[in-house]
């Protein structure tokens, strides 16, 4: 009897806790009515509706559908992935508004179920940047010349970069610096996937003042200036083969002089950014380009035209990440591109000679428009 009785009491708590663990949402999705086939539409209103659910449990920034103008492409890309993340939802309403059909649910989410689902749109080519400064007296700084410096490098280099204290960082220095020191995957990881980053460079400037404007340096001298030393510690994380990496880490220093402490630290900023900024770059072009970088086909579906697929083949080449485009008979081409295949199919629908048929991990299948 005691024996069921303590399982009863261990299934009950296993309940509850699973239960608590679970985030309620209400959202809303909708979708066209297409050939008047109304239950199609509610389908895929419902769809929407989850994963919009899962947006808002996984508290992300960026919206996958303001990066993905094409929601069928969206659509393709997340049916599979829904239903294990949200545990359970209910229909509060429903309806028709022109040629729209709309639901709005109730939905049971599993927060790191949603982080984990939202962040197969994480982009390979997105950089979030955090990096800190503490002054000497201990103020903190979420945004430094040498942040500006490294962002405006990677935007030149075609990377779509995330400024993470823009966006309000939810951590204070300390709970970063534990999470670094630590390798906690985790709490560095939601720092990318709210803006749907695949690639997180998150670090720390320690700064202090070691002489002061007026100390006796010998000889009835007094320093004309202050003098700060700082030193930047940072951790480069990506992904392989669906597991968060460490790509690149480690540490520099710079030192500073002025005729106040604050601005004494601004140059010091201003050096490290000189030292740091394109060993950083260089890290992260070579790790993307190596980790991520697949063999992508590109099938025009029943072409028989070369003229046609050569045309094709020069639309590629104006696609940023693109590379290395060779052709395979008539109807197909095969690419290196480090990027999400959805992020491709986006691309080339942007180019409105082409709508997409079917897409998967390596292949896209498109025909021509007329």
């Amino acid at each position: 009897m005691i024996k069921k009785i303590l399982i009863l009491f261990f299934l009950f708590g296993f309940l509850t806790q699973s239960f608590a663990e679970c985030k309620v949402v209400e959202s809303t999705g909708e979708a066209l009515i297409q050939n008047g086939d109304l239950g199609a539409a509610k389908n895929q209103a419902i769809i929407r509706a989850k994963w919009a659910a899962l947006e808002n449990a996984a508290q992300v920034n960026i919206k996958v559908e303001t990066i993905v103008q094409n929601a069928i492409l969206v659509d393709e890309s997340i049916k599979s992935e829904v239903s294990g993340a949200v545990k359970n939802f209910t229909i509060l309403d429903e309806g028709k508004d022109g040629d729209t059909y709309w639901v709005k649910i109730k939905a049971e989410v599993e927060p790191k179920d949603a982080v984990k689902t939202v962040s197969i749109f994480a982009k390979n080519t997105s950089i979030s940047v955090l990096l800190p400064v503490v002054f000497p007296d201990g103020r903190v700084l979420e945004s430094s010349p040498l942040s500006e410096k490294i962002i405006n490098e990677l935007v030149l280099q075609n990377f779509e970069v995330v400024d993470i204290a823009s966006l309000g960082n939810p951590y204070s220095i300390e709970q970063l610096s534990n999470a670094m020191k630590n390798n906690d995957f985790l709490t560095l990881r939601s720092l990318a996937y709210r803006a749907l980053s695949g690639v997180l460079l998150v670090g720390k400037v320690e700064s202090i003042a070691t002489a002061k404007e007026g100390k006796n340096i010998g000889y009835g001298i007094n320093l004309p200036f202050n003098i700060v030393n700082g030193k930047l510690t940072y951790r480069l994380i990506g992904t392989k083969d669906g597991q968060k990496i460490i790509l690149d880490s480690g540490y520099v220093s710079a030192r500073g002089q002025a005729a106040s402490v604050d601005d004494a630290v601004y140059n010091m900023l201003e050096n490290l950014s000189y030292e740091v900024t394109n060993r950083i770059i260089s890290s992260i072009s070579e790790k993307i380009r190596g980790i991520e970088n697949k063999k992508v086909e590109i099938v025009l579906a029943g072409n028989t035209d070369v003229d046609k697929l050569l045309q094709l083949k020069n639309d590629l080449q104006y696609i940023a990440w693109v590379l290395n485009i060779e052709t395979q008979g008539t109807d197909k081409l095969v690419l290196d591109y480090p990027e999400k295949v959805v992020y491709l199919a986006n691309a080339i629908e942007q180019k409105r000679g082409y709508s997409i048929k079917k897409i998967n991990d390596r292949q896209i299948i498109l025909e021509e428009n007329r």
